[in-house]
């Protein structure tokens, strides 16, 4: 009976045993998987079994934790190991999560003093962030001290506040995690070994670091070295990644044909002798990122070499998300070259303005710029914004000087120059530029004392570009071998659209002018008014080629048309009551309205008449007037008709300039006691009237006369006294005294004389006298032969006329502005 009960007892605890083992697995997931669910882990397949040394194997463990997928293979445990041949850990996405935001805390892990040492063989990672899998092996050697192997090398120390321990990375592990298809990452060789530490908030990095950088870009190669200590820390709260890179050492290297990318260029060669191959870069205080704003206390980029280059970047801030919008930054730059003597920057930027000041010194111009100068310096401040996507508004002003220059046939020292622009908001453009120079010379021109200043202003807004320009030139003198020019003063407005709209107005020696022009690419017209004005500002310019002349009164106005392109021009001129001196000839009142025309090097004046009211030249002529005219440049006088010596006369035409020609001057009813009494000490007395003509050839040797004649025009009469040469002839041949008698006294019935004029001024008058002596009854026939020099005589008598000194005494102190 109780051997049965035995059987029936010890057959049903074997029924339950071999239930429960061929259950275990529904059993252990009914069991274990709600403890699991409580962490957040799912447990989706468990196969295990219990070997023969009582050690619990499974086959496959698979976990879910936020969608993180873990599946361990051929594991086998006991009270002192858990052994893993195989796990793969694949990593997805993480699902959006209501604790997402909440903050992280300090570690607080629970490790027993006693559990099994886990020993993981291969740990597969995959990613689709990941270019391909990652594979290593964790094995715990002492109890919480864990060593990872494989693709990753690395050790760690897990306490119940934090992980510690030590990193391995190098480029080949970069080049596995990082998934790219930029081929730029092929170029890197990097390695570093980094001791970490996490207490659940802030993770901290120390180590140091090695890594290049080469590339080449068509034939430059660029290569980047950094070697060196770094410390990293991030916070988990605050999403703060602060990196210390003081101790990096950072080199940048450029081969010699990088300079070859500059594109050819007449500046191309200086450039390149400017460009530093060899740099060093330096973050001498901590990085900073917290909330997508990046921190950079300093950036100082330096050159090694004879090219010296030192820019040094502060307190540089910027968004992410927004680089240039919320941007700031001080950046300062020193530049040396062996060509460049310094260049100075200071700039501050802040988001989209800038604002700072440079300076720039220059022994001499590069050997690009065709222009030769010697110590320049230039300087200014500047201030602008909106000057990303958007045409710039600001302020800036500069100066510059420049000892001594020289280009296309212009010297001069001593410049100094502005220039200030400005532009706001609604696109009103200004700029200003100013010129100072104490001398300038070009070509045979030499000028003294040049202040300029141009100012442009436009609206630089939607359509056609409208710029208004104003400008005021002053020039002490301007010199040159055949004029001299003072106190010129100009001031310019225009209008620059497709074509230049220009007015001047002039004032050169008190003379005023306006200057009126239109600059196109097809055109050039010009208008030039000569306002009426005195004539006497005129003697700074006539004094220059004839020194013995003088303007003393006189009005004067016109106006000049044309193009400049076409060279030709149309003029009308109106000179009125001109008087002047020259020498010891005086014109009084000459008025002339003429018009004419230049057109391709030729001038042209109509027909015009002038009136000349007198003019004195020992002899005094009243009431001129004739034509003139310009005929291809040549001046030709014509029918000049006046008063002279209580007569007229009459000159056919004179051409100014030419060198061989035959002019005709008529003269008729002289009065002969005004001819002969010109020299009013001769004792010799005539009258009755004389008509005659002289046909004036000129040529290259000068004046002559040598067919010219004088005969009297009805009666006359002819008294000699008191003439000493006459009395002397008496007395020494008494054989003619009966002769020369009968001339003391005569009534002229007839004269005619031949005249003779030699280039040197002598003048031969061959006479032929008939007449009647009443004292003696006696009819006259005398032959007389006269010589002297004229030019001499009517320098005599202009010298001799008290009238006309006193004339001549007054017009002059009226042209010298008394």
């Amino acid at each position: 009976m109780f051997k049965r009960i035995g059987l029936i007892v010890g057959t049903l605890l074997l029924s339950l045993l071999l239930l429960g083992y061929v259950f275990r697995l529904p059993l252990l997931q009914w069991a274990i998987a709600p403890e699991l669910k409580k962490a957040g882990v799912t447990l989706s397949c468990l196969d295990l079994s219990i070997t023969s040394k009582l050690n619990i194997h499974a086959d496959t463990v698979c976990l879910n934790y936020q969608n993180q997928q873990l599946q361990l293979s051929d594991i086998t445990a006991n009270t002192k190991h858990v052994s893993v041949q195989s796990a793969i850990l694949t990593l997805n996405p993480l699902p959006k999560s209501d604790n997402a935001n909440q903050p992280a805390k300090q570690l607080k892990i629970t490790l027993p003093s006693n559990r099994p040492l886990i020993n993981i063989k291969q740990l597969v990672v995959n990613s689709n962030q990941l270019n391909k899998p990652l594979k290593f092996s964790v094995l715990e050697p002492a109890l919480n001290q864990f060593n990872v192997t494989g693709d990753i090398n690395a050790s760690a120390i897990l306490t119940t506040n934090k992980i510690s321990g030590q990193l391995a990375v190098d480029d080949i592990l970069l080049k596995q995690v990082i998934n790219t298809k930029n081929t730029l990452l092929d170029a890197v060789n990097f390695n570093t070994q980094q001791a970490f530490s996490f207490d659940g908030i802030e993770l901290k990095l120390n180590g140091g670091i090695s890594a290049q950088f080469t590339h080449t870009f068509e034939q430059c190669q660029f290569n980047l070295l950094t070697t060196g200590q770094m410390a990293t820390r991030f916070n988990l709260n605050n999403q703060a990644l602060i990196l210390d890179t003081d101790s990096l050492n950072n080199k940048i290297n450029l081969s010699p044909r990088c300079t070859e990318l500059i594109p050819p260029s007449e500046y191309a060669d200086f450039v390149s002798k400017q460009v530093a191959l060899n740099w060093q870069v330096k973050l001498s205080q901590a990085l900073r990122l917290e909330q997508g704003e990046l921190s950079i206390p300093v950036i100082n980029v330096m050159s090694e070499g004879n090219k010296h280059f030192d820019i040094l970047i502060t307190d540089t801030a910027l968004s992410i998300n927004a680089l240039l919008d919320n941007m700031q930054a001080k950046v300062s730059a020193q530049i040396s070259t062996p060509d460049i003597n310094s260049i100075n920057i200071s700039a501050q930027l802040n988001g989209t303005k800038v604002k700072g000041d440079y300076n720039v010194e220059l022994e001499r111009l590069p050997a690009f710029i065709p222009v030769t100068a010697n110590m320049l310096n230039f300087s200014g401040y500047f201030e602008l914004s909106e000057f990303i996507d958007s045409k710039p508004v600001g302020y800036t002003q500069s100066k510059f000087s420049v000892a001594s220059f020289e280009a296309f046939d212009v010297k001069a020292v001593h410049y100094q120059g502005g220039l200030t622009a400005k532009m706001d908001k609604q696109l009103n453009a200004e700029i200003t530029l100013t010129n100072q120079l104490k001398n300038a010379a070009y070509k045979e021109f030499k000028l003294t004392n040049i202040n300029n200043s141009l100012t442009a202003k436009a609206n630089l807004g939607v359509g056609e570009l409208f710029a208004h320009l104003t400008a005021k030139t002053q020039i002490k003198t301007l010199n040159s071998a055949d004029i001299r020019l003072n106190n010129i003063k100009i001031d310019s407005s225009g209008l620059q659209s497709r074509a230049l709209k220009a007015s001047h107005h002039a004032f050169i020696d008190d003379i005023e002018l306006v200057v009126n022009h239109h600059i196109s690419s097809q055109a050039h017209p010009f208008e030039v008014i000569v306002p009426a004005q005195s004539v006497l500002p005129l003697n700074t310019f006539i004094n220059q080629f004839y020194p013995l002349a003088k303007l003393t009164k006189g009005t004067f106005n016109g106006n000049i048309s044309g193009d400049v392109n076409l060279q030709r021009a149309s003029f009308d001129i109106d000179i009125r009551q001109l008087s002047g001196l020259y020498n010891d000839y005086l014109a009084s009142d000459f008025s002339s309205v003429f018009s004419g025309e230049f057109n391709s090097g030729r001038l042209n004046v109509k027909p015009t008449t002038f009136h000349l009211n007198e003019f004195r030249a020992g002899a005094v002529i009243k009431g001129l007037k004739g034509q003139w005219l310009v005929n291809n440049n040549n001046v030709l006088v014509s029918n000049v008709e006046g008063n002279v010596l209580g007569g007229t006369f009459l000159l056919d035409n004179y051409t100014l300039g030419q060198e061989t020609q035959v002019s005709t001057v008529t003269f008729n009813n002289i009065d002969a006691s005004r001819l002969i009494t010109l020299d009013d000490k001769s004792g010799i007395t005539l009258t009755g009237r004389l008509a005659g003509t002289l046909p004036v050839s000129v040529n290259k040797n000068g004046v002559h006369i040598s067919q010219g004649s004088l005969f009297s025009q009805g009666e006359g009469n002819l008294k000699i006294s008191n003439n000493a040469a006459f009395d002397s002839v008496m007395q020494q041949q008494q054989e003619l005294q009966p002769v020369l008698g009968l001339l003391t006294d005569l009534d002229i019935q007839k004269l005619n004389s031949s005249v003779v004029l030699k280039n040197d001024g002598w003048l031969k008058l061959g006479v032929n006298l008939q007449g009647y002596n009443q004292q003696a009854q006696q009819q006259v026939n005398f032959n007389y032969n006269h010589e002297e020099n004229i030019f001499t005589l009517l320098r005599a008598l202009r010298l001799s006329d008290e009238i006309t000194q006193k004339v001549e005494q007054q017009f002059s102190q009226k042209g010298n502005g008394q």
